[in-house]
């Protein structure tokens, strides 16, 4: 998998964790970052980038060197996720027009390997997806706290990452952005008209937001498969 380079998105500001940065929290003795790393590790993702704040760089490569991981290296962020994606991006430097990337949230520390072939193999296909989950609850649209209509839920997905590209996509698409901030990659790139295809996400590759998402997360890592699915 030489051709897949990773970027991983860790230098936001936790606000709804109450400013703790996340990344570091410890869940069973190791911390979120260590968790994430590992976990695209076993999916075979061993090269790339990790996008932090500029006063975490060097905690972040004592990391990676305790941790023998040579093929990712450290590059400050942005004060919103895309600049941090950019930031990324010219860490990478140039590459090859059909190399993948992968953009990772840090926060989704219990991603699987089955997301990762899943999304890396569509994108092998088409060029650009992501995972996603479907949509079980009833979706209304609100104004004045007045019920405007009911959104069909059958054509609605929960967005989840990571979300892969062809670099000459990606980086073709945010050379064409415009449009202020976007809420994730996969909008930078159906905006330049590029088709993203969804493939299966997984129900715990869930991003770790709040305080009360600690519980669930130490569930499923104390589960006899220890967060696997």
């Amino acid at each position: 998998m030489t051709d897949i380079w990773g970027i991983v998105v860790a230098a936001g500001q936790s606000r709804r964790m109450g400013s703790i940065n996340k990344i570091w929290m410890p869940f069973h003795g190791r911390p979120v970052l260590q968790w994430t790393l590992a976990r695209l590790h076993q999916a075979g993702v061993t090269q790339g980038v990790l996008v932090i704040q500029a006063a975490d760089i060097a905690r972040a490569e004592a990391l990676l060197k305790e941790n023998h991981w040579p093929g990712w290296w450290v590059t400050a962020g942005g004060s919103e996720r895309y600049l941090s994606v950019l930031a990324g991006l010219k860490a990478l430097g140039p590459r090859s027009p059909d190399e993948v990337i992968l953009v990772h949230d840090a926060a989704r520390f219990l991603v699987s390997s089955e997301v990762v072939a899943r999304v890396v193999e569509k994108v092998r296909e088409i060029g650009a997806a992501i995972p996603a989950m479907p949509v079980v609850d009833t979706v209304k649209t609100v104004a004045d706290g007045r019920i405007q209509k009911t959104v069909p839920r059958n054509a609605l997905v929960l967005a989840q990452t990571p979300q892969g590209f062809f670099y000459r996509i990606l980086v073709e698409s945010y050379r064409q952005w415009s449009g202020g901030v976007p809420t994730d990659d996969a909008e930078v790139v159906e905006q330049a008209g590029y088709p993203v295809f969804v493939v299966a996400g997984d129900a715990r590759n869930q991003k770790l937001t709040v305080p009360e998402d600690i519980p669930l997360f130490e569930r499923w890592l104390g589960a006899p498969d220890g967060g696997q699915t």
